[in-house]
């Protein structure tokens, strides 16, 4: 619980945690609001990090038959250094574990360069949307398969 403590202070303003987590997810909140759209603990969640801190935190479920990362997100002081792109790397390794799929995917805002740049050199590649997504005409839906030489799946 440390660790969504944790969280929550990363996001400041509601244009914060609507990039990260999508329109529906409440601000102002509050631990019980947070871990209630965070879908905890429905969905599996990850930290990455150092010794002493959290640097980076996501999220990962099947959709449609693929295993979808969300809410990605590196720490406040950390973002830039490429804490990112290790998550990423990380749920990418650790996922097929947890799940039978055969792709990946993700959702990004249009306007989120640096998180789409990041997604698109850990080998994610911009996609037509599942016909049942709202906000397609704001976020770019993206894919990448899986290798299961590279995992830990069974």
């Amino acid at each position: 619980m440390d660790d969504m403590e944790t969280l929550m202070t990363w996001f400041r303003t509601a244009e914060d945690v609507n990039v990260w987590g999508g329109p529906k997810f409440r601000f102002p909140f509050t631990l019980e609001t947070f871990l209630e759209d965070c879908h905890w603990p429905a969905m599996l969640s990850f930290a990455l990090r150092d010794s002493d801190d959290m640097l980076a935190f996501g999220q990962v479920y099947e959709r449609q038959n693929r295993i979808n990362l969300a809410r990605l997100v590196a720490s406040p002081e950390h973002r830039g250094k490429g804490f990112g792109r290790k998550l990423v790397e990380a749920l990418i390794e650790e996922a097929p574990s947890h799940f039978d799929c055969d792709e990946y995917s993700l959702f990004v805002y249009r306007d989120n360069v640096p998180a789409l740049r990041c997604y698109e050199s850990c080998g994610f590649r911009i996609t037509n949307y599942p016909d049942d997504t709202e906000m397609a005409d704001v976020c770019y839906y993206l894919t990448r398969p899986v290798d299961r030489r590279n995992t830990h799946a069974p």
